[in-house]
């Protein structure tokens, strides 16, 4: 936002230098940016008399000119202009000055003696462009004939230097997208006075006629001021206005817009002037339609306004679109005599959502997006009025205030020890008190509590809500540099993070290991997979929906994997190996997760499609299949270390995980896609889906002994090799496990190292040869501590599988 020096200077009554000003007002939360110096102090430039034109002798367009510059003798001047001619009073930048527009090249336009085509040339007469007047390059400058040769130009354009800030305005100060509301900051710093433009305001009585202005939808309009003003003449605007609205960015039209540009940028109020004689029976009504209306706006452009958008309306057809812009067949026009002044409040929801919509943002959406001040309405219009009643002439005939939605300010406490302790500071409750008041924040000391506030908020500022708000106020003002440091500062240790999320970012881990990219999908679905999501009894729809494509919540993470499966796969993508974390949501008739009626759960979903590897000529490609969507669920939940916790069992063509340990419950489903979900998604490759129940995962995680360390043995281990006879039904893994039961825990480790069948052994029999390792942590075993364990183990061995020693 651009925020000029001089116009700022208008309503402080003392104001910095401009880069001290710049200083102060990021040190309070407004950054600036950058400062652009516009114009000069015209220094040099003066008003000259051309006493005599000649032709040039040596260039056709050319002419040399004698003019009276006020030093006696005339100065000699070459000039290229068109309509210059003696007796005419000029603007001549004399030898040594700098024009206020820079060359093309960015440098400063120094004036030179100089040669032109051999004609000595003392100065420059200069045309409206060249002094920053204007954009009129098409001849010289004609000043009054009345001024006398030698007078400054600065004294008769009332031109200056101006310096121009570039503030990064956040959303959160919509006061201070004018210049009166930047101005009441650096007032607050400056301990300077803050004058504001609303002292003199004219007195406007209630003339006009019942029912002219009325608003129908008050939900999206809370105000509407209108003043009827007669009599006024449409014309240029004085040079003041103008380049205060140059110097900002603003191209001056006439009078009566660039007085309601001049008081938008003032008081952040915008405002509207329609042309009362093109207003259908001279009457306005506020509201919207609730469908598609083409509109015209003042750029001539037709745009098809979407249904809800809020309008101004005459007595037959929208004549604005509120907030953004105004219609060309209202518009002012240099026939105008009477005006309505419009200055009004909308919702900054509606007006952002119709901004954005139209791709349409102006000086008045940008504010209205924002909040403006509802109580500067009527003194932004009256505003508006004093001064065409000044610069147009005309007569105020009446003025409506219609207000069905008043806005009362906020009181919100602020304790002074609180505001010490965040400070880390101890101060004054007079400086507070004093810098509250500065921003124009209302102070009252509480009854029961002397060193507490209610203040109460202005209305421009709605940002200020809750006692931290206030104590931010009250240390920027105060100056952050000002707050010494701390001799020792207190590092409390940060919360432990809750287990469940630890977890989710393990399994999160994991499936990076496992050779899975992660995505990230939409919880919301189209609204025509209502059946295939499980029906109405399932699918959670929402309120309200942007679109018929975001229409449910999802109740499983397939589709947003099918989604990005065939997006990779139309560039060109071979295979792919995706994974998600997110939330899924399904009703709940007995019950709810947070909401009651809603079941929600964290669920990980892992798919693969198309192809394992590209094709390749020592490894031809191969598809995948639903045992390679099995092998990376596996290495995840052995990375999660709980994969002996789970069971897998087949169902109709799908594979199910589930766990003893959590009463049979099932924990995720792996299945290939169906045809129909293919053909839903636009994806024609064979893919695979599991989709984990991430809560019960952790529910067995927490089952988990977790693992301590264990020093290793200083003693050495023994090792014994042991044939068992059994039959052939028996699984080694069960003798293991008895063997370890028996031996217990000088018993470290147990191998399978042979299995032998035939030659002496029946048919039914089979040989299996183990490696039993010992080892104590107190001493050095021998075969006489290790010989009573294995006997213990023939024997129960024998007992149970009928094991006999192989001899």
């Amino acid at each position: 936002m651009k925020v000029s020096y001089n116009w700022l200077s208008r309503y402080l009554s003392k104001i910095p230098s401009p880069q001290d000003a710049a200083d102060k007002l990021t040190l309070t939360g407004l950054e600036v940016e950058d400062i652009e110096q516009t114009g000069s102090d015209l220094e040099g430039i003066v008003v000259g008399e051309v006493l005599d034109v000649q032709s040039h002798p040596d260039a056709d367009r050319l002419v040399v000119c004698q003019v009276d510059i006020g030093s006696g003798e005339p100065s000699q001047i070459v000039c290229g202009a068109p309509n210059v001619a003696a007796g005419q009073k000029v603007a001549v930048a004399t030898v040594g000055s700098v024009l206020p527009k820079p060359l093309s090249d960015g440098s400063p336009f120094k004036i030179r003696k100089a040669k032109i085509r051999g004609q000595k040339s003392a100065g420059m007469i200069c045309a409206e462009d060249e002094l920053g007047l204007g954009d009129d390059h098409s001849g010289i400058l004609v000043l009054n004939n009345e001024l006398k040769p030698g007078t400054p130009f600065s004294d008769v354009s009332g031109l200056s230097r101006d310096f121009v800030f570039e503030i990064g305005l956040t959303p959160n100060r919509p006061d201070a997208t004018c210049h009166l509301g930047v101005a009441r900051d650096l007032a607050a710093v400056t301990d300077a006075e803050l004058r504001k433009p609303l002292d003199n305001l004219p007195e406007a009585s209630s003339g006009l006629k019942k029912d002219a202005i009325t608003i129908a939808d008050t939900d999206k309009c809370h105000r509407y001021v209108g003043i009827v003003v007669r009599g006024v003449t449409i014309g240029e605007s004085p040079d003041w206005l103008k380049e205060l609205l140059r110097a900002i960015g603003l191209r001056p039209l006439n009078n009566v817009v660039d007085i309601t540009n001049f008081v938008l940028h003032e008081l952040g109020q915008p405002l509207h002037a329609f042309d009362l004689h093109r207003l259908a029976g001279q009457r306005i009504d506020v509201r919207s339609f609730d469908k598609d209306i083409p509109f015209t706006t003042l750029d001539d452009v037709e745009r098809t306004v979407p249904a809800g958008s809020l309008f101004i309306c005459d007595g037959e057809k929208p004549v604005a679109l509120a907030g953004v812009m105004g219609g060309v067949n209202s518009e002012i026009s240099k026939e105008t005599t009477d005006l309505l002044i419009e200055s009004a409040w909308f919702e900054p929801v509606g007006i952002r959502k119709t901004s954005r919509t139209l791709a349409l943002q102006t000086d008045s959406s940008y504010r209205f997006e924002r909040g403006v001040d509802p109580d500067v309405t009527k003194n932004a219009a009256l505003r508006c009025a004093e001064l065409i009643l000044e610069l147009c002439g005309g007569t105020i005939e009446g003025m409506e205030d219609v207000h069905p939605v008043k806005t009362d300010p906020e009181v919100v406490s602020l304790r002074h020890d609180r505001l010490s302790a965040i400070l880390g500071t101890e101060l004054a409750p007079e400086t507070a008190e004093n810098i509250l008041n500065r921003l124009e924040i209302g102070t009252e000391r509480e009854k029961t509590n002397d060193l507490a506030w209610n203040c109460t908020i202005p209305t421009f500022r709605p940002d200020i809500t809750t006692e931290i708000d206030l104590i931010e106020e009250v240390a920027r003002i105060y100056d952050y540099n000002n707050i010494p440091d701390p001799e020792r500062i207190t590092i409390t240790s940060p919360d432990p993070v809750p287990f469940g999320e630890l977890f989710r970012e393990k399994v999160r881990q994991a499936a990076v290991g496992a050779g899975l990219s992660e995505i990230y999908t939409n919880s919301l679905l189209p609204e025509r997979f209502m059946e295939s999501l499980g029906g109405a009894s399932t699918v959670v729809p929402t309120l309200n929906p942007i679109t018929k494509d975001q229409a449910l919540l999802r109740t499983g993470l397939l589709y947003g994997f099918l989604r990005s499966t065939a997006y990779n796969f139309n560039r060109g993508a071979v295979g792919v190996r995706f994974f998600e974390i997110g939330n899924i949501f399904r009703k709940d008739k007995n019950g709810g997760t947070w909401i009651r009626g809603i079941h929600e759960a964290t669920h990980l979903h892992v798919g693969v499609a198309g192809s394992t590897h590209s094709d390749h000529w020592k490894t031809p490609a191969r598809t995948f299949d639903l045992f390679d969507l099995k092998a990376i669920v596996e290495a995840i939940l052995v990375q999660l270390d709980i994969k002996e916790l789970t069971t897998w069992k087949t169902s109709e063509g799908s594979l199910k995980i589930f766990s003893d340990h959590l009463d049979g419950a099932v924990i995720g489903t792996l299945s290939p896609v169906s045809a129909l979900w293919k053909k839903q998604t636009d994806l024609e490759a064979d893919a695979f889906s599991a989709e984990v129940d991430i809560d019960l995962l952790q529910q067995l995680a927490l089952q988990k002994v977790s693992k301590t360390y264990k020093p290793v043995s200083r003693f050495p281990s023994f090792e014994f090799d042991l044939a068992l006879v059994v039959d052939k039904q028996v699984a080694s893994g069960d003798l293991v496990t008895q063997m370890q039961k028996v031996a217990g825990d000088q018993l470290i480790r147990v191998e399978v190292f042979d299995v032998f069948e035939g030659g002496s052994l029946e048919k039914k029999q089979k040989s299996i040869a183990f490696r039993l390792t010992f080892q104590d942590n107190a001493k050095t075993l021998t075969i006489n501590d290790v010989d009573p364990v294995i006997q213990k183990i023939l024997k129960q061995l024998g007992a149970d599988f009928s094991a006999e020693l192989r001899s």
